[in-house]
C-alpha cells in the first residue's frame, strides 16, 4: 500500500488510489486550506521568472 506524507502537517497518508483521499495531497481541507494561504500571503512563490518559450501557447 503506498503512503506519502500530508504537505501540510507531515502526517502518513496510506492509500490503494488517489481517489481514496479527497484531498490529496494534504490530508485534511484544513491542510489545504492552510497552504493556500500560504501562497496567498506570498509565503511561498515561484522565484524563477517565466521565459518566453513556457508563455507561448
Amino acid at each position: 500500500m503506498p503512503k506519502i506524507k500530508c504537505r501540510g502537517c507531515g502526517k502518513e497518508l496510506f492509500y490503494n488510489s488517489i481517489s481514496d483521499i479527497p484531498t490529496f495531497p494534504f490530508c485534511s481541507e484544513r491542510c489545504k486550506l492552510m497552504d493556500l494561504g500560504s501562497w496567498f500571503n506570498e509565503e511561498r512563490r515561484i522565484d524563477e521568472p517565466a521565459t518566453d518559450d513556457e508563455l507561448e501557447i
